[in-house]
């Protein structure tokens, strides 16, 4: 889990900056799992979104995009499911996309 807090000024804004929706749940599907985006605190005052990544390694298993070499039972005893901060880069590229480009067009003076 990852977590933004703003202060600034109409800092319920900060859903402006991320293209997500402060009043929403938001959840895409990851080639490593699930990532939720979602605001636990939207006030003009203080504004938290959270980021939250759930890595399924049996989906990491089967994909033919992350296939091991090797033991017979090395499809089932890896590494993977501890390496989530690597994982949790790749979920914040994909869903924060939009963002990373620097573009707001609702708002374009930002």
């Amino acid at each position: 889990m990852l977590t933004v807090t703003s202060t600034a000024p109409n800092a319920r804004e900060l859903g402006f900056l991320l293209h997500k929706h402060p009043d929403r749940v938001q959840s895409s599907d990851l080639p490593l799992g699930t990532a939720t985006v979602f605001f636990p605190e939207a006030t003009d005052e203080r504004c938290t979104v959270a980021l939250t990544l759930r890595v399924d390694p049996i989906d990491l298993v089967r994909s033919k995009r992350f296939i091991v070499d090797g033991l017979a039972l090395g499809q089932y005893v890896n590494d993977r499911p501890y390496a989530a901060s690597s994982f949790l880069a790749v979920a914040l590229g994909r869903v924060f996309a939009t963002a990373l480009k620097g573009r707001c067009d609702s708002r374009p003076s930002w």
